[in-house]
């Protein structure tokens, strides 16, 4: 894979989909946060890959890169849901303190740089209606449906979210947004670096415009 180093044990066998975990970091802290986890996964043969220079990570992380890939600067495949919450559990300590972008398609573990998806595994493909190939699950009957990669995190509806992760799903939906002292109303612009939004000045109904600015 172009821009891609990857770690695959050869007595490991990848399953063709599941839960993955993403791992952010910032250009200052990435060396620190690529060495945690490498330690981590070379010691446990947990297949990985991360991207193999500071400049792909400066792009992917850039103003007009896809949003849907902004921050995924490290992934790891367990193999089951087991693997999963021990990686998840034990990565959270190693990286304690550490900061990375928010990974926007995927589901953060904790307040670090640890994030979860479903998604694939190995490479499978199906053709839509516009003859576009696309990246592919496989569903129940085992048809393959489009892997859909979007900046915003949900699973297939075939797919139960493990039991541990249901905190974190709370935490996501719990963001206060009553003390912003605006009414968005609507949305003009977005890029890896924030939204554009029309909105209302509470305190007076004065229309306005916001500029969100996300951190690294």
């Amino acid at each position: 894979m172009a821009g891609w180093r990857m770690f695959h044990p050869c007595d490991r066998r990848l399953p063709s989909q599941g839960w993955k975990i993403h791992v952010s970091a910032g250009l200052d802290n990435a060396e620190d946060v690529l060495r945690a986890v490498y330690e981590y996964c070379t010691r446990r043969k947990l297949p990985f890959k991360f991207l193999d220079s500071r400049a792909i990570l400066l792009a992917r992380n850039s103003k007009y890169a896809p949003r849907e890939a902004s921050g995924k600067f490290i992934t790891l495949y367990p193999s089951d849901e087991g693997e999963l919450r021990r990686a998840l559990t034990d990565l959270a300590a190693a990286l304690d303190g550490q900061h990375g972008p928010y990974v926007l398609s995927d589901l953060r573990y904790g307040d670090g740089p640890l994030y979860v998806r479903y998604g694939g595994f190995l490479r499978q493909w199906v053709v839509d209606e516009n003859g576009e190939q696309l990246p592919a699950l496989q569903g129940p009957d085992g048809t393959l449906v489009p892997d859909q990669r979007r900046p915003t995190f949900q699973i297939p509806d075939w797919v139960r979210l493990p039991e541990f992760l249901a905190p974190h799903v709370a935490a996501r939906c719990n963001n206060d947004m009553t003390t912003l002292p605006y009414r968005v109303t609507g949305s003009l612009h977005f890029s890896n670096a924030g939204g554009v939004y029309t909105a209302n000045r509470i305190s007076d109904d004065l229309p306005v415009v916001l500029k969100e600015a996300r951190p690294l």
